[in-house]
């Protein structure tokens, strides 16, 4: 996958897809980032008829229930590379 890294001065470099996407699921899955619970909300009220359940959650902590189970089986966060999460040379 090729991508031109920004913190780098816009300089084209290869980067593996698989590694990208795991990097992709630690970031989701952060406990600080809000972005999955957003996502979780939103599945959840999404009607039937496209995939979600049609409803509301009770309280936040349904939703951090629901993030626990999501993210359990996702990938532990890589031990730092030196690379600050950037992409690869």
């Amino acid at each position: 996958m090729r991508v031109y890294v920004i913190g780098r001065g816009y300089q084209a470099t290869e980067i593996d897809p698989a590694d990208a996407a795991r990097r992709f699921l630690v970031w989701l899955g952060r406990a600080g980032n809000p972005t999955l619970d957003r996502m979780i909300q939103l599945w959840l009220s999404q009607p039937p008829d496209v995939g979600g359940l049609g409803a509301l959650a009770e309280s936040a902590r349904d939703v951090a229930m629901l993030r626990a189970l999501v993210t359990a089986s996702w990938p532990a966060e890589p031990p730092d590379d030196g690379t600050g999460g950037e992409a690869a040379q």
